[in-house]
């Protein structure tokens, strides 16, 4: 027997609040897994679920989706099921959780409100777009879990976002109203309440509904709005909005709008009004300006003015992805746009058709000015990207796929894609300027041996139409690129040897596992050769740690290079020669950008051939000890597998 059975004098008019219930049922507190999801980001969740639900609802009739955000007071009592609500619902709710803290402030929050003369409503509404045919009606009212969408083109996949609205009412209490097109207007009332207990020893579910008879919706529009709607759509209904707890709800609302669907505003897809306020193609620089005029704004929208930057630029570049024919996807489903005369995040943004933010894409180049756009647009691509998407939409994993390899390689195809597009557009103007990252004055004429690799698995040291030209002196690197000063001083032929810089008969590098396990010939007492080294401190593999609380000084006098070894998987040799001897070492590593910018680069691993794997934190590698007069070497891994130019500092303690 349902709840609403056992209180019908008490129920208004127009319907009763009506709560399955059962024996033995698992009890609900207000600890709501789908509504805790989005308590975090409440606003900008709700504004980003509510638009892609809309945009995903589109009518197609190319006009853009309107999505408007309006404040409306209504009194206490016209609240649905209110005097239901006040004498037995919520006392009975009180009364079955008295130690559960969290549902006992719910509830007393709920009673504040109810209390009051008025009640804050804020009513989301939508236009051009088909309004809740009947199976997306049922699985927006009556499914947990679920979601059915128009296509696979579609953004939202888990039915999870249905529950952000309930995250910014202080009763968990949503009506919905809706015209679409097989049907007439029909509405109804939902809340995220709690378990109670009732006197035929049934326990009622969390969920509530308020309609014409259990979950039949009322054939007209929710009784305490007059206005009716004469176009498709939906109306989305936030009982007890308290404009306290979001005092700058309409700005919140239009920044992360802006933030999660630059790529639909701008390309006249979305349209929203908040307050009569209007944020579309033509109002978007109102809404940067601001952005940009306010510190604490810029800082956090940062990447979307590089992300609008390229779009506005008019010579941006536009690349269509190929086809990946695993997956049946045909050439020009995907479109990357690409820009050098923006911000220069070195970023791309992801987006799919719906056109909302996924992620920021990373580690792509640290050195060429860039900032991008990809958009999957095709039906094949977005059915991929669908299925391993996170119920959050801002990632792909290859964990979600069914076939789990096969999704690795297509992400694979995508990021291979992009970086190809970026260095094929952007490489030639960088590599004039840093002529190969400032290398080629100190490379042998023999480059495959700066891999130290065995010779059957010698690689080039540049991949792809890049090329390094060999000259004599530094002084030949174009003067728009900073020349470190530090990176002075000349190897001779020995010392190329000692640090494993030339070809010899024990090479292998460290991060390889080579098989020879040296990096030179020599007797040098930390670089190492056919022999181990006599180091003075006696530290082997993972034994060597370093105490972050040692205090170090800069050493200024250090002679250095950085040596690519295979940028594609993040390897280089970075050789150095103090003027002294120095102990308690750390070589903290920084990227050089073309402007002379610093950026960290996260060291996944160090190693020397004597010691064995170095400790490594953050951009540092701790060393036990370098001796004077003498290049060793260091063989580190970092996390970006592109070319970069690297700086070294060296800060440690005198002996």
């Amino acid at each position: 027997m349902a709840f609403g059975d056992l209180f019908r004098n008490t129920s208004t008019t127009m319907g009763r609040w009506y709560f399955p219930s059962g024996r033995n049922l698992e009890k609900t507190s207000a600890s709501n897994a789908y509504v805790e999801t989005f308590n975090d980001k409440k606003i900008e969740s709700l504004a980003r679920e509510i638009c892609q639900n809309s945009l995903d609802a589109s009518d197609g009739y190319g006009k853009p989706v309107r999505v408007s955000f309006d404040m409306i007071k209504i009194k206490a009592e016209t609240v649905p099921g209110y005097k239901e609500l006040i004498d037995t619902i919520i006392p009975k709710a009180e009364s079955a959780w008295p130690h559960e803290v969290k549902t006992q402030k719910l509830i007393r929050k709920m009673k504040s409100i109810l209390s009051k003369p008025e009640i804050s409503v804020l009513k989301i509404s939508d236009e051009n777009t088909t309004g809740l045919e009947p199976q997306n009606w049922e699985s927006l009212i009556e499914q947990a879990g679920s979601s059915v969408k128009s296509s696979d083109e579609s953004g939202g996949s888990f039915g999870i976002g249905k529950a952000a609205p309930f995250a910014v009412s202080d009763l968990r209490m949503v009506f919905y109203n809706t015209l679409a097109k097989q049907g007439s207007e029909q509405s109804i009332g939902v809340t995220k309440f709690v378990s109670f207990d009732l006197p035929n020893k049934e326990t009622t579910q969390g969920t509530g509904y308020f309609g014409e008879n259990e979950k039949t919706p009322f054939n007209h529009g929710v009784s305490f709005d007059p206005s009716t709607r004469s176009k498709l759509g939906t109306d989305v209904y936030v009982i007890g909005f308290d404009i306290n707890d979001f005092p700058d709800y309409k700005s919140e609302i239009m920044y992360s709008i802006l933030d999660n669907f630059l790529v639909s505003i701008e390309r006249n897809q979305l349209e929203v009004i908040v307050e009569g306020e209007v944020l579309n193609k033509d109002t978007i620089s109102k809404y940067l300006s601001e952005i940009i005029n306010d510190k604490k704004l810029e800082k956090t929208y940062i990447d979307l003015i590089s992300y609008y930057g390229v779009l506005a630029d008019k010579d941006h570049i536009v690349i269509n992805m190929p086809e990946f024919e695993p997956y049946a996807i045909e050439s020009g489903e995907a479109v990357l746009v690409l820009s050098n005369k923006t911000e220069n995040n070195r970023r791309v943004l992801m987006t799919r058709k719906a056109g909302m933010k996924i992620f920021d894409k990373k580690s792509i180049s640290g050195v060429l000015k860039f900032s991008g756009v990809f958009q999957a647009t095709g039906p094949n691509i977005n059915k991929v990207l669908k299925e391993i998407e996170n119920p959050n939409h801002d990632k792909w994993s290859v964990d979600r796929a069914s076939d789990k390899k096969r999704a690795k390689q297509f992400l694979d195809f995508v990021t291979k894609f992009i970086k190809k597009a970026v260095i094929d557009e952007y490489q030639e103007k960088i590599t004039q300027e840093v002529d190969a990252f400032g290398v080629s004055d100190f490379l042998p004429s023999n480059l495959d041996a700066l891999k130290g690799a065995k010779a059957e698995e010698k690689k080039p040291l540049v991949s792809g139409n890049a090329t390094i030209k060999i000259k004599n002196t530094s002084s030949d690197i174009t003067s728009t690129t900073p020349i470190r000063s530090n990176e002075t001083g000349e190897l001779s032929d020995e010392e190329l040897k000692k640090a494993g810089i030339v070809e010899g008969n024990s090479g292998g590098h460290g991060l390889d596992g080579g098989e020879g396990g040296g990096l030179g010939f020599g007797d040098n007492d930390f670089a190492g050769g056919d022999e181990a080294g006599h180091s003075s401190n006696d530290f082997e593999g993972d034994e060597m740690l370093v105490s972050d609380k040692i205090s170090r000084k800069r050493i200024a006098n250090m002679h250095y290079r950085v040596i690519e070894s295979d940028s594609s998987e993040g390897k280089y040799r970075i050789v150095l020669n103090p003027e002294k001897n120095i102990r308690d070492v750390m070589i903290s590593i920084a990227i050089i950008g073309d402007s002379g910018n610093k950026t960290k680069v996260k060291v996944k691993s160090a190693f020397n051939v004597n010691i064995g794997s170095l400790q490594a934190k953050a951009n540092n590698v701790y060393v036990p000890n370098l001796v004077s007069g003498k290049w060793q070497a260091i063989d580190v891994k970092v996390n970006q597998y592109n070319r970069l130019k690297l700086e070294v500092e060296v800060y440690a303690n005198f002996e």
